[in-house]
């Protein structure tokens, strides 16, 4: 019931528009996708037949890129929090990182749980809870930003096919020059990172954090690429476009339907429209099912490793390493250009 009363609340407030937005296109994307399924006769799936094509290899391959792009969500995510903190535990970090992420599947807003976990587990450390809590806002921009300019690099790929024209490259590279000039991130950062005791963020270092965000969605573009080729057969050259699909699909379900529940189907929605332009309407939808399943397990799989690593320390009640040291001061004539620092008048924590 809580729940309930939770969602509802997203579509009140000032900030109702997004919810109205995000629900409005998925209406929109679930209505096109029931188009083309009409338009090409509704093909009958024969779940044991697109099944059997699916071979243990491709799941197991598909796994085995899964838990490459957790290696580099690790190294992002750990980047990210010892900039911030000064801690650089790689081992913990990892625990930390599989551990929470099984929170993602708990009833109620995901993403609560997700930052709440990562909170507890990194206060019991001594980091501050402040400071993880800004640190899940910068992987977040970080994140979004990373998926959009695969995006935009690859639409012309997605939505006008194989061919390539030089106007159609030229827009998305001068929207990626605006999007990533220093001013607007300045911005975007300030909004999202302004709290006591927050040390500065380097620009270059969020750069560096946003390239491996975006190799992260190219990492799980490949991952796509596999399935679709374990159901149909593609050629190789429409990989940039598969990963043009997974960014686009990921990014819209992040910005505009991250309010929903367990996403009730916005993901699978979006790959199905944007996969039938290179796939059988009905080998999209199953592609896009067969995904959210194999996906699912990859998740609990290495959570549970990640559950597993952290319950000795769970049941002892405290952490392997002891609290992050201070980080040292810096000279005035080493300060490198700031993006954000402590809010004026507040003393840090």
């Amino acid at each position: 019931m809580n729940g309930l009363r939770r969602l509802a609340a997203r579509f009140r407030g000032p900030g109702a528009w997004r919810a109205w937005t995000g629900l409005s296109l998925l209406l929109l994307l679930a209505a096109y996708v029931g188009y083309i399924l009409a338009r090409n006769g509704a093909p009958e799936m024969d779940l044991r037949a697109l099944l059997a094509r699916i071979t243990p290899g491709d799941v197991a391959l598909v796994a085995l890129i899964y838990g490459l792009t957790l290696v580099i969500a690790v190294l992002a995510w750990g980047l990210i929090i010892g900039s911030l903190s000064g801690y650089w535990g790689w081992m913990e970090h990892a625990r930390i990182y599989t551990f929470t992420s099984l929170t993602r599947r708990l009833p109620g807003p995901g993403t609560f749980w997700h930052t709440l976990g990562r909170v507890v587990l990194y206060e019991r450390l001594g980091v501050p809870r402040g400071l993880t809590a800004v640190a899940g806002g910068l992987e977040f921009v970080a994140l979004v930003l990373g998926g959009v300019l695969v995006a935009l690099i690859t639409w012309p790929l997605v939505f006008g096919g194989q061919g390539l024209s030089p106007v159609l490259l030229l827009i998305p590279l001068l929207a990626c020059a605006v999007l990533l000039n220093p001013p607007l991130v300045r911005a975007l950062i300030r909004r999202v990172g302004r709290a006591a005791g927050t040390p500065p963020v380097r620009y270059r270092q969020l750069m560096l954090w946003v390239g491996i965000f975006a190799l992260i969605w190219c990492v799980g573009g490949l991952l796509l690429f596999v399935l679709v080729r374990a159901v149909a057969p593609i050629p190789l050259s429409l990989l940039p476009a598969i990963i043009g699909v997974w960014a686009t699909a990921g990014v819209a379900s992040t910005l505009f339907f991250s309010f929903l529940p367990f996403g009730l189907g916005a993901t699978e929605v979006t790959l199905t429209a944007l996969l039938s332009q290179f796939v059988a309407p009905g080998e999209a939808f199953f592609i896009a099912l067969a995904l959210r399943v194999i996906l699912t397990f990859c998740e609990l799989g290495y959570g549970l490793l990640g559950g597993l690593l952290y319950l000795p320390d769970l049941i002892a009640h405290r952490g392997p390493f002891a609290p992050p040291p201070e980080p040292e001061a810096r000279q005035e004539a080493e300060k490198p250009e700031e993006v954000y620092g402590p809010a004026p008048g507040i003393a840090p924590k």
